[in-house]
Parts: C-alpha cells; structure tokens; sequence
C-alpha cells in the first residue's frame, strides 16, 4: 500500500462525517443529563492523542513500562504458534509504538504480517500508519478510524488473527459494555484465533490513583482538553478555567473514576442555538472510567464474551498483567494445546 491510496483505506470522509454526528448529539446529550458526562472517546482528538502520548512518558503512569517488559518476556512465544501468515488486529493502535514489539517478533517467524489497526483519533492513526509503511515495507498495514463497534462489524474473521487490545484500554467499558464490545471483537475472529488482553490490576489505592494525578498537570490538560473540543467544534463559551481535573478510585466500580468538577456555578452556551447548560458549585462531568481488573473478573469477562483463558501473566509486582485469551466455540471441549509453558 502507498501514501496515494492512504486515504481511501482510512475511509476519512465516512467517519469523520459520522462522528461529527454523533460527538454534537452525545456532549448536549451528556451535558444536559442529571449527572453529566462525556464519553471517554471524544478525550483523542488531535490534541488529546498527542497528550495522552506525554502522559505515558511521566512517572507516575507506570503502565506503559509494565506492559512492555511483559510483552518483551513474551512476545516470540506468544506470535510463534504458526509460521504461516499472521493478522495482527489492534483495538486502540494510537502511535502503535507498543505493538512494534509484536510486529517484529511476527516478521520473524510468519511468511506474511497484516496488521490492522482500528482506532477513534484519526490525525494518529493516520501518522501510525505511515511510519509503519516506512518502517516495515514487508507488512501489509490497513486501518480503520471510527467507533470499536461499528468498525468491527465491517471485519471479517481471517484465520490466523491474533487480535490485540493494550494499553489496560478494556477497563474504559466497565461490566456489559466491555462484555458487548469483546462480543463484537469475537465476531471478527476465526475459531482458534488468540486475544492477547494487556489489563490493569488491582491493587493499593494510593498508587492507582497516582497514575491519573501527575505533579505537573498533563493529565488535568488531557481531562480539560475535551471541554476545548467541546468549544472549537460546537461553538460552546465554556470556561475551561471553571473546571478541575479529579481521579479517584472507586470502590463500588472498581474503577478510578475522572471528573471535570465545576469550582462555581456558572451557565454556559453550547453554542448554535444547543441552548444552555448549568452547573452548580462542585458540580462534576464524568469523562472516563478506568478500570482494575481481578484476575476472577477476567476469567468471568472471558466466559461471559465467549473467550476461553490461555495464559495469565502478572508481572512480578502483580500490579498489570497479559491475558491470552482464545475464542471459545467447542475450545474448551478440544484438546486444545496449554500455554500454560508461557509461564
């Protein structure tokens, strides 16, 4: 594939078009509701990707260090079950630096290397892809920018897929959204194709939150981003100087839930005759859920979304984890060969 015909494999004018769409309906929608809210996935426009892509650097959001060395340890065991041709098929690719390390543990030991790349920012995956391109000439890259469900729909099952989702990104759709979305991911996989999971775990409350409250602000500037969004593509007057960004892990959920919490009341125009939203003092917009996982509460998904559990690898601090799942059908019937060596 060439830059020219770029484009065209991205499908840019269909889902930037539905996703202006849907962006206007679910912030008025959001906003106007009892307990306001924005969903997570309108936090990586342009702007959010490239922020989100500083906050894997800080200190305090040691998942990224933790996912790779695991992903170092197992990358060639976990690409080299065959040696024929490969489909790696990544939910959330981003800057795809992460999954460099499979795409070159895949080169190895495969004949040919797909990889497909499904992700909602489109200005990164757009820049992705064309340094994969450069990069690894031999491998086929296409991509999809656009909603997890309405893309995996167009996605036929190809054996052989090893289907990726990283970056502890399944913890933003908590209970029967992450059950309906794995559903949706399973529907685009062949009998025997693999999921490799990478998840946060739980553990002390004190350092998941650390990970949302960096010292220097990135974070509360990657939360704010989304209400500037809200004001360049609407033509909203919000006052992003009104608003604080708060994280904090909730037992009830599980989850460290993210606000924009209001510091006093205010109304606001959404702009183009939207009409107004209020906020009173301390008022909050839930903008993300992120969940931490159990390794019980992984098993329960994997069955609940037609998955059978291959591996579970924790790192040594048992605080994030790489969960090999494989599609279910008759899997747990078969004489399916253990990965239990991964181990």
């Amino acid at each position: 594939m060439n830059v020219a015909d770029f484009g065209e494999r991205y499908r840019e004018r269909i889902w930037e078009s539905h996703f202006a769409e849907d962006f206007e309906r679910d912030v008025v929608t959001g906003l106007s509701a009892s307990n306001k809210s924005i969903p997570s996935k309108y936090l990586y426009d342009a702007l959010g990707s490239t922020l989100f892509e500083a906050i894997v650097l800080l200190p305090e959001y040691d998942l990224p260090r933790r996912e790779n060395a695991l992903l170092e340890r197992y990358v060639e065991r976990i690409v080299g079950r065959s040696n024929g041709r490969l489909r790696l098929l990544e939910l959330g690719s981003g800057s795809s630096q992460k999954t460099r390390t499979l795409i070159e543990a895949a080169i190895e030991c495969h004949e040919a290397v797909e990889y497909t790349a499904i992700d909602i920012a489109l200005e990164a995956v757009r820049a992705a892809a064309v340094q994969l391109l450069d990069r690894y000439p031999r491998v086929d890259v296409r991509a999809f920018v656009g909603d997890y469900f309405q893309v995996l729909g167009e996605i036929a099952p190809q054996p052989t897929t090893l289907a990726l989702f990283l970056g502890s990104n399944l913890g933003n759709y908590p209970g029967e959204r992450g059950v309906a979305l794995l559903r949706a991911l399973r529907g685009a996989l062949a009998p025997s194709d693999t999921l490799l999971l990478g998840v946060d775990v739980r553990k002390d409350r004190a350092l998941m939150e650390r990970a949302y409250n960096d010292g220097i602000g990135v974070t509360a500037a990657f939360s704010k981003n989304v209400l500037a969004r809200v004001n360049r593509d609407l033509g909203a007057e919000i006052d992003l100087e009104n608003f604080a960004h708060l994280a904090r892990f909730e037992e009830g959920t599980g989850s460290v839930e993210s606000y924009l919490v209001a510091d006093r009341a205010a109304t606001y125009s959404l702009g183009g005759g939207r009409g107004t939203v209020r906020f009173a003092a301390g008022e909050r917009i839930h903008i993300e859920s992120s969940h931490k996982f159990t390794h019980e509460e992984l098993q329960d998904l994997a069955t609940a979304s037609g998955f059978v559990e291959r591996a579970y690898l924790p790192d040594e601090e048992a605080a994030f984890a790489l969960v090999l799942w494989e599609r279910g059908d008759d899997a747990a019937e078969r004489n399916t060969p253990s990965l239990a060596h991964l181990e």
